[in-house]
C-alpha cells in the first residue's frame, strides 16, 4: 500500500482489495500549520548557516594556514564541525531530553564541551591574529636625488581591523545558536512517533477488518471447509488419473518400439535379446501396477514364448 497513492482502491498480489485513502486523513492531522514547519525549510536554513560559517572561517584561515589547499579544507571543516553540526545534535538532544523521551546529559554536556572548545579557540585565533588584518600605514617620502621611496610607520591597530575581528567572532556564534534553536524548534520526537502510532493503529484497523470479512464469510458458509476439501479430493484423483495414463502411453509407445525392434533381425543379437525381454517384463509389471486391476494382467509365460519364437525366427532368416 502506497502512502501517496492518488488511487481510492488497488488490488493486493492476493486479489484482496486494498484502500489507498486510509492515510490521508492522518497526513491532514499532522500537516505543517506554516512554512518552516516544513521538513525541508530547517535543513535550508541549516545549510546557508553553514556556508556563511564556511566563508568566515575560510577568510580567517586563508590568510594564518599554509598554502596546502588539504590542510585549509581540514580546519574549515573542523571548525564547521563544531559550530554548526554540533549545536544541531545539541538542540536535538535538549528537545528529547525535554519531552522525557530521555534521561542522559552526559551526551548533552559533552556536545556543549565541544562546542565551548570551538568558541574559545575561535576568539583566539581572531584576537592574536589581528594584526595580520589591520592594514601597515604607508608614507611615500622624496630624497634629494629625486626618487620616491616608501617609509612603513606602525600606527597601532586599525578600527578595521577590530570590526572584522569582532565580526569574525560574533558571526559564528549567531549562526550556531540560529542553528541549535530551529533543531530544537522542529525536531519533535513525540509528534513523530504520534504519527507513526496512528499510521500502526489504521493498519491494524484495515487487519482486523479484513479478518471479520473471512469469518463473515466462513460463517455465511459452515460447510465451506468441507466443500473445499470436496473439491481437492477431485482435483487430486484427475490429476492421478492424467498422469497415470501419461504413463501407460510411454510404456505402449516403448514396448511398440520394443517390439520394432525385436522384430528386425539386423538390430539384435543374443546380448540385446535379453536386455529387451526385461525392459519388456518390466513394462507389464509397472503397468499391471498402475492398472491396478487383472483384466490388465497380462500373462508374461505367453508373451515371453512369443518373444522366444519371434527371435529364434529373425536368427534363422539372418
Amino acid at each position: 500500500m502506497s502512502k501517496k497513492s492518488n488511487n481510492i482502491w488497488s488490488l493486493n498480489s492476493k486479489g484482496e482489495i486494498m484502500n489507498e485513502c486510509m492515510y490521508r486523513n492522518n497526513r491532514k492531522r499532522f500537516k505543517a500549520d506554516t512554512p518552516f514547519d516544513n521538513s525541508i525549510v530547517p535543513y535550508l536554513i541549516m545549510i546557508f548557516c553553514a556556508t556563511v560559517d564556511g566563508f568566515v572561517f575560510y577568510s580567517l584561515f586563508s590568510k594564518i594556514s599554509y598554502d596546502s589547499p588539504m590542510m585549509l579544507g581540514v580546519q574549515i571543516a573542523g571548525f564547521l564541525f563544531g559550530f554548526d553540526v554540533v549545536p544541531i545534535f545539541i538542540g536535538i538532544q535538549y528537545k528529547r531530553l525535554r519531552q522525557g523521551l530521555t534521561k542522559d546529559k552526559f551526551i548533552l554536556v559533552m556536545a556543549l564541551i565541544v562546542c565551548g572548545l570551538a568558541f574559545s579557540m575561535n576568539i583566539a585565533l581572531r584576537v592574536t591574529t589581528i594584526d595580520l588584518i589591520s592594514p601597515s600605514a604607508v608614507r611615500t617620502v622624496t630624497s634629494y636625488i629625486g626618487t620616491a621611496t616608501q617609509e612603513t610607520t606602525e600606527s597601532g591597530i586599525d578600527p578595521t581591523a577590530i570590526a572584522l575581528t569582532i565580526f569574525g567572532m560574533g558571526i559564528p556564534v549567531v549562526t550556531s545558536l540560529g542553528s541549535c534553536l530551529i533543531s530544537f524548534i522542529t525536531y519533535n520526537p513525540l509528534g513523530i512517533k504520534k504519527q507513526r502510532l496512528a499510521e500502526m493503529i489504521e493498519d491494524t484497523r484495515d487487519e482486523v477488518r479484513r479478518f471479520d470479512a473471512i469469518i463473515d464469510d466462513y460463517d455465511a458458509e459452515p460447510d465451506f471447509a468441507e466443500q473445499l476439501e470436496a473439491e481437492d479430493e477431485a482435483k487430486y484423483e484427475e490429476m492421478k488419473k492424467m498422469h497415470r495414463a501419461m504413463v501407460v502411453g510411454y510404456c505402449d509407445y516403448v514396448r511398440e518400439r520394443l517390439k520394432e525392434h525385436l522384430g528386425n533381425p539386423t538390430s539384435n543379437n543374443v546380448l540385446s535379446e535379453e536386455i529387451c525381454e526385461n525392459i519388456l517384463a518390466r513394462l507389464d509389471k509397472e503397468l499391471a501396477c498402475l492398472d491396478g486391476q487383472t483384466s490388465h494382467t497380462v500373462d508374461m509365460s505367453g508373451r515371453d514364448t512369443k518373444y522366444t519364437m519371434m527371435l529364434r525366427g529373425n536368427r534363422a532368416t539372418a
